[in-house]
C-alpha cells in the first residue's frame, strides 16, 4: 500500500509540475450598512471561454479564499448574493501570486426586490438556509452526460460501484425531481436516465420527515437528499432512450425509457427484458445492460439485484427478467400534489450450489457435503402513491397508499452426505415443489396544523399495513443412516405442507410542539401501536398405497397467533441556534405480548416495561466541519417462527422448533459521525462509528443426536454486541481540464455472539479490518483512469476448545479505464483481481474478472453502437466461506460467465426553449 501511495504522489508531482498556483481572498459586505454577508457566492472563470476555475462561499465573517492550479492567466471574478447586484472584476496574475481584493461592497438590487428578476450569470454554488444548490451548467462533464456524471463532479460527493451516493460521508436517501419522487424512492433510475441538458439546479439538503417539512424545521443532520430541478424551458417536452442487444450463448438485452414533462405534470414509462442478470435501466455509456460490473460480482458473489424494492435475482444463479414501470406526478392549484408509480417484475432464476460444512460439537465434529439445484419463477407488482393536500397556509394532509403482490414457483433438489470420524454416515436426498402467493397493502396518513406563532403545531401520524402469505409445498425426503457401510435405518418423508401467514400492523402518534423561546422547543407525543400475526402450518403425509396426501400429521402442524401492543408516551426538549442542534426525548416503553396456540390449546401473556431514551447532538464547527451523535434504545419482540412451539423438519438433518417462553430483546444503539470536507481546496476527512449492545438476544441452542440430526430451538442471552467503524480521507488536485483524486479509507467491524450446542454455552468473537486506497486521474473528454486496492484482515475466535481460531486475509485490486478520444469513440475496460484467503483448496480461491466495451457514436451523438465483452478471461467465480458460532461452511455457486454482445442505442428528445447548460 505504501508503494502505491508513493507512486500516486509521484504522478501528482509530474502532472502538476507546470501548474500555476493562485490564491485570491477578500471580504464581502453590504454597501449600505456594512453588514458582513455570510454565504455569498464567489467564483472565478477563464476570460477566454468562461470555464469555471474555482468557487467558494463566504464564512460568517464574510471572508472568502479561492485557491487552485491553472495555466490560465486572465480571469473573470464574480461575487453574488440573493437580493444584491452582482460584482465582477477582471484579474490577471503570475504564478504564485496572492491577491487580496480587500472589502467588496454589494449594493441592493432594487429591481429584484420589486419582483423583477435581472438576468445575471448563474453562480456555480448557492447556499439557501440548509440547502446547498449547484448550477449544473458550471460543471464540466463529457458529452451526452447524465445526472450521475454531473453529481460525480460536485465537491464532496461520491458514488460507489453499487450506486450508493454520499455527500461529505452522509448517505443520500432519495433523489427527487422537481420536489417529487421519480419511480419511488430508488435513486438508481433517476441517476442513470436524466440527461444533463434538462437539468437546471441540483439541490442537496438534509433528509426530512413529513413533520419537519411541514413545520420548516431542520432535518436529519446525518442523511441527505437530492432534488433535481428541471430548467423552465426544458420542463415542456419529452426525451427517450432505447437499447437492444444480442450476444453469444443466446444472451440478449432490451430496454427503454420515455419521459414527458409539461410544467408540473410528468409521466415516465420504462421497460426491460434480458437474461444477463441486469435490471436493464442503467443506460451507462460504457457498460449498460451488462449485468453487474466486475466489482459487484466478485464482491457480492451472487449476481442478484433489485430495483424499486423488487428483487430480480436470488441467492446466486443466472436470472432472466422482464420488467416495466410507470411514474407520474402532477399539481393542481398549488394545493394538491400527486405522485404515483407502478412497477412490474418477472424473473426466472436458475441456481446450483456445492457446499462443504464442518460442524463442531463440544466433544467431536462432523462434515456435510452437499449439492443442490433449483429454479425459481415469479411475478411481482408494486404500487406507490402519495397525495398531499394543503387545506390552507397552515394545514397539510398527506396520504401514502402502497400495494405489493407477488407469486412464485420454485423447484429444488438437494443431495447431501454427512459423516463423522466414527464411521457414522447419513445420506439425504430431498426435493421440494413450492407455490406461494404474497401481498402487502398499507397507507401512511399525516396531518399537520401549524399555529401563527412560529414553532407551535400539532400533528398526527398514522400507519396501517396488512399482509397475507400462502404457500403449498410438495415435499419429499429420503434419509439413509449407515454405520461403517451397513444401513441401519431408512426414513422417508412424503408430504404436502400448507402454510399461511397473516398480519396486521397499526400505529398512531399524536404530537404537540410548543415553542418555549427562539431556541428551545417542547415536544410531547404518545405513540400507540398494535401488531397481530396469525400463522398456520398443516402437514399431510401421503398414503403409501394410494399416494394421496390425506393423513394429517399433528406433530408437525400448528396454528399460532400473537398480539403485540406497545405504548410509548414521551417528552422531548430540543435546541437549535446557530451551529448547534440537540434534542433529548425520554419516555416509557410499555409492551404486551399475547400468544394463543390453537392447535395445542395453550396461551400465555407477557408484558415488558423499559425507559425510552433518544438523544442526538449536531454541531457545526468552522466553515466545513460537523459532528453528530445519536443514542436510542428499543424493545423487539421475537418473531412468530421463533415463538411457535412446533417442529419444522423440511430439512430432515436440521429440525427447528420455536420457544414460546422467549423474552423481548432490549437493544442500546450509539452512533457517532464526524466530517470536515473543505470543498474549496478539494480535500477532507469523514469518519463514523456505531455500537449496539443487546440484552435478551434471541440465540440458537442446538442439540445433535447420535444420528447427527441437529435440533435447534431458541433462548435468550445477555451481553452480545456488534460495532463498526468507517473513516476516509480524500484530496483532489485540479488544473483546468485535468484532475487527480486520491482517497484513503478504513473499515472495521467487531462482534460477540453467543449460543449453545449440546448443552454447552459458547462464544464467538469476530474482528474485521479493511484499509483501502484509490487513485483517479482524468482529462476532460479524453480519458479517465481509476485504480483501487483493498486488503481485508479477518479473525474469528471460538470459546469451544475443539474449534481452531480462524484468521485469513483477502485482497482486491481493481482498475477502470475509459477513453473518449477520438471524439466519436468510447472505450471502457474494467478489471478486478481477487484472492480469497478463507477458501479451502477444494474451491477456486482467486480470479481476474475483466469486462470491456467499445462504442461508436453517430447521428449527432444520438445513436451509439457498442461491442461489449463480459468476463473476457472466463474467470468469474462464486466461492465463499461462512464462519458461524459452531460451523465453517465453504460453497461454490453457479454464476453468469463469459459472453459477448453487440448493442444499439438511440435517443431522441424535443424541448421548448434553449439548452440551459450551453452558452
Amino acid at each position: 500500500m505504501k508503494r502505491l501511495i508513493l507512486t500516486a504522489i509521484a504522478i501528482l508531482a509530474m502532472a502538476f509540475v507546470h501548474a500555476q498556483r493562485f490564491e485570491i481572498k477578500g471580504i464581502v459586505k453590504d454597501s449600505t450598512n456594512q453588514e458582513l454577508l455570510q454565504s455569498a457566492t464567489v467564483f472565478l472563470e477563464s476570460k477566454i471561454d468562461s470555464t469555471l476555475i474555482s468557487y467558494s462561499i463566504t464564512d460568517e465573517n464574510g471572508f472568502f479564499k479561492l485557491v487552485g492550479n491553472t495555466a490560465v492567466k486572465e480571469f473573470n471574478f464574480f461575487t453574488s448574493f440573493t437580493g444584491y447586484k452582482e460584482y465582477n472584476k477582471i484579474i490577471t496574475f503570475e504564478n504564485g501570486t496572492i491577491i487580496d481584493l480587500g472589502t467588496i461592497n454589494l449594493s441592493s438590487d432594487v429591481e429584484f426586490l420589486e419582483g423583477i428578476v435581472v438576468n445575471a450569470r448563474k453562480a456555480p454554488v448557492t447556499v439557501k438556509q440548509d440547502t446547498l444548490e449547484f448550477n449544473a451548467k458550471s460543471f464540466n462533464t463529457k458529452a451526452d452526460a447524465n445526472l450521475e456524471d454531473v453529481i460525480k463532479e460536485l465537491p464532496g460527493v461520491e458514488i460507489d460501484k453499487d450506486g450508493k451516493i454520499t455527500v461529505n460521508g452522509k448517505e443520500v436517501t432519495k433523489i427527487l425531481v422537481n420536489g417529487k419522487e421519480f419511480f419511488g424512492d430508488d435513486p438508481q433510475v433517476a441517476l442513470k436516465n436524466l440527461p444533463k441538458e434538462i437539468i437546471d439546479k441540483i439541490q442537496v439538503t438534509e433528509s426530512k420527515t413529513e413533520e419537519q417539512k411541514a413545520n420548516g424545521e431542520a432535518g436529519d443532520a446525518n442523511a441527505s437528499e437530492i432534488n433535481i430541478t428541471i430548467d423552465e424551458d426544458k420542463n415542456r417536452g419529452w426525451f427517450s432512450r432505447l437499447t437492444a442487444g444480442a450476444g453469444t450463448d443466446d444472451r440478449y438485452s432490451m430496454s427503454g425509457i420515455v419521459n414527458y414533462f409539461k410544467d408540473s405534470f410528468r409521466v415516465s414509462v420504462l421497460g426491460s427484458s434480458n437474461n444477463i442478470n441486469s435490471p436493464g435501466f442503467s443506460f451507462d455509456e460504457i457498460y449498460d445492460a451488462m449485468g453487474n460490473s466486475a466489482y459487484s460480482i466478485s464482491r457480492n458473489s451472487n449476481g442478484s439485484f433489485g430495483i424499486n424494492g423488487i428483487s430480480f435475482g436470488g441467492s446466486g444463479g443466472i436470472t432472466s427478467s422482464r420488467s416495466a414501470g410507470l411514474s407520474l406526478a402532477n399539481d393542481w392549484d398549488e394545493k394538491v400534489e400527486l405522485t404515483g408509480s407502478y412497477f412490474y417484475g418477472n424473473n426466472d432464476t436458475e441456481t446450483q450450489t456445492n457446499n462443504r460444512t464442518t460442524t463442531f460439537l463440544p466433544d467431536r465434529e462432523f462434515t456435510t457435503t452437499s449439492s443442490s439445484r433449483g429454479r425459481s419463477m415469479g411475478d411481482s407488482h408494486r404500487i406507490n402513491t402519495r397525495v398531499e393536500v394543503k387545506l390552507d397556509t397552515l394545514t397539510t394532509i398527506s396520504i401514502e397508499p402502497s400495494y405489493n403482490q407477488s407469486s412464485n414457483n420454485s423447484l429444488s433438489n438437494r443431495i447431501s452426505n454427512t459423516q463423522d470420524d466414527t464411521g457414522q454416515q447419513i445420506d439425504i436426498e430431498t426435493s421440494n415443489n413450492s407455490n406461494s402467493d404474497n401481498y402487502t397493502a398499507g397507507a401512511n396518513l399525516y396531518f399537520s396544523r401549524r399555529f401563527k406563532k412560529k414553532g407551535n403545531s400539532i400533528s398526527l401520524f398514522t400507519t396501517i399495513n396488512v399482509n397475507d402469505s400462502e404457500s403449498i409445498n410438495d415435499f419429499f425426503s429420503e434419509r439413509v443412516i449407515s454405520d461403517n457401510g451397513v444401513i441401519d435405518e431408512t426414513e422417508i418423508q412424503n408430504q404436502i405442507i400448507n402454510q399461511e401467514s397473516k398480519g396486521t400492523n397499526f400505529s398512531i402518534t399524536p404530537t404537540w410542539r410548543k415553542s418555549l423561546s427562539d431556541d428551545y422547543r417542547l415536544n410531547i407525543s404518545y405513540r400507540v401501536s398494535a401488531n397481530r400475526q396469525e400463522q398456520s402450518r398443516n402437514v399431510f403425509d401421503r398414503d403409501m398405497v394410494t399416494g394421496e396426501a390425506t393423513i394429517f400429521n399433528d406433530a408437525l402442524s400448528n396454528d399460532f397467533e400473537t398480539d403485540n401492543t406497545q405504548q410509548r408516551p414521551s417528552v422531548g426538549l430540543s435546541y437549535n441556534k446557530d451551529k448547534t442542534r440537540w434534542e433529548i426525548t425520554a419516555g416509557l416503553l410499555y409492551q404486551t405480548l399475547n400468544t394463543d396456540n390453537v392447535a395445542l390449546d395453550s396461551s400465555f401473556d407477557r408484558s415488558f416495561s423499559n425507559p425510552y431514551i433518544r438523544a442526538y447532538l449536531s454541531k457545526q464547527f468552522g466553515k466545513f466541519g460537523r459532528i453528530y451523535f445519536n443514542y436510542s434504545n428499543n424493545i423487539n419482540v421475537p418473531s412468530v417462527n421463533q415463538l411457535q412451539p412446533v417442529e419444522d423438519s423440511t430439512n430432515p438433518q436440521n429440525i427447528i422448533k420455536g420457544n414460546p417462553d422467549l423474552e423481548a430483546t432490549n437493544t442500546h444503539n450509539i452512533y457517532l459521525n464526524f466530517n470536515n470536507y473543505n470543498w474549496e481546496e478539494g480535500k477532507g476527512i469523514y469518519s463514523g462509528a456505531g455500537f449496539t449492545y443487546t440484552n435478551n438476544q434471541v440465540a440458537a441452542t442446538t442439540t445433535t443426536d447420535d444420528n447427527l440430526v441437529r435440533t435447534t430451538t431458541y433462548t435468550n442471552v445477555d451481553g452480545t454486541y456488534n460495532g463498526y467503524l468507517y473513516s476516509g480521507y480524500s484530496m483532489q488536485f485540479k488544473k483546468d481540464e485535468r484532475s487527480i483524486d486520491v482517497s484513503l479509507g478504513l473499515d472495521a467491524n467487531l462482534s460477540l455472539n453467543k449460543g449453545f450446542t449440546n448443552g454447552v454455552s459458547f462464544e464467538t468473537n469476530n474482528v474485521n479490518l479493511s484499509p483501502n486506497v484509490s487513485f483517479e486521474y482524468s482529462i476532460d473528454d479524453i480519458f479517465e483512469l481509476e485504480t483501487e486496492y483493498n486488503i481485508s484482515f479477518n479473525s474469528s475466535k471460538f470459546s469451544l476448545d475443539n474449534i481452531d481460531d480462524q484468521s485469513f486475509t483477502n485482497h482486491t485490486a481493481a482498475i477502470d479505464l475509459t477513453t473518449f478520444w477520438p471524439k466519436s469513440l468510447i472505450m471502457g475496460l474494467r478489471g478486478e483481481y481477487n484472492v480469497f484467503g478463507n477458501v479451502t483448496e477444494e474451491f477456486d480461491n482467486d480470479s481476474f474478472v475483466l469486462i470491456g466495451s467499445l462504442g461508436y457514436k453517430f447521428a449527432k451523438d444520438k445513436a451509439v453502437v457498442k461491442l461489449k465483452a463480459y468476463d473476457i478471461l472466463n474467470q468469474v467465480i462464486d466461492t465463499r466461506r461462512t464462519i458461524s458460532q459452531d460451523f465453517i461452511s465453504d460453497s461454490s455457486s453457479l454464476v453468469l460467465r463469459q459472453y459477448f454482445m453487440l448493442s444499439f442505442t438511440y435517443k431522441f428528445s424535443k424541448f421548448g426553449g434553449k439548452d440551459p447548460n450551453r452558452e
